[in-house]
């Protein structure tokens, strides 16, 4: 039998405290989204004045860095020489979506949008570092894989 780290409830509420302090820190107007390992959402919201596309957006730019163990910022330069790679239904490789990492596994991801993708990632590794900080806390491994991701 095998064990796998999942995401609770608990840990969604500090990483979307963490992404709404530092949205509203930079006078954002976004949707943020964290979904489970296999891209179902947990907790999605649009803070005041967001755009009404941006909670679908924010939720597949964590679906799809979740679900492809990777940063959507990256999957955006791969789809910019390859255009086919948007045709998969379900996905959306733009900036602004990073996967969740608890001691080399994937758990989760998140995803930001309303912003510049400058910002949308400024709210996600908010998210990342907020997540960092209550593994620390539980005084978990630190977490080798994160620092590739950032």
């Amino acid at each position: 039998m095998h064990t796998r780290p999942v995401l609770d409830a608990a840990d969604v509420r500090v990483m979307m405290l963490a992404a709404r302090t530092e949205a509203e820190r930079i006078d954002l107007e976004v949707s943020i989204a964290v979904v489970d390992e296999a891209g179902v959402l947990l907790a999605l919201e649009r803070l005041d004045g967001a755009r009404l596309h941006t909670p679908e957006a924010a939720w597949l730019k964590a679906r799809t860095a979740s679900i492809t163990r990777s940063a959507t910022a990256t999957l955006q330069e791969q789809a910019d020489a390859h255009p086919a790679m948007l045709a998969f239904p379900g996905r959306l490789p733009l900036a602004g979506g990073m996967p969740l990492v608890h001691e080399g596994v994937v758990v989760g991801g998140v995803g930001s949008s309303g912003g510049s993708p400058e910002q949308d990632l400024a709210v996600c590794r908010a998210v990342l570092e907020g997540f960092a900080a209550l593994q620390e806390r539980r005084g978990d491994q630190p977490d080798r894989a994160r620092e590739r991701v950032l």
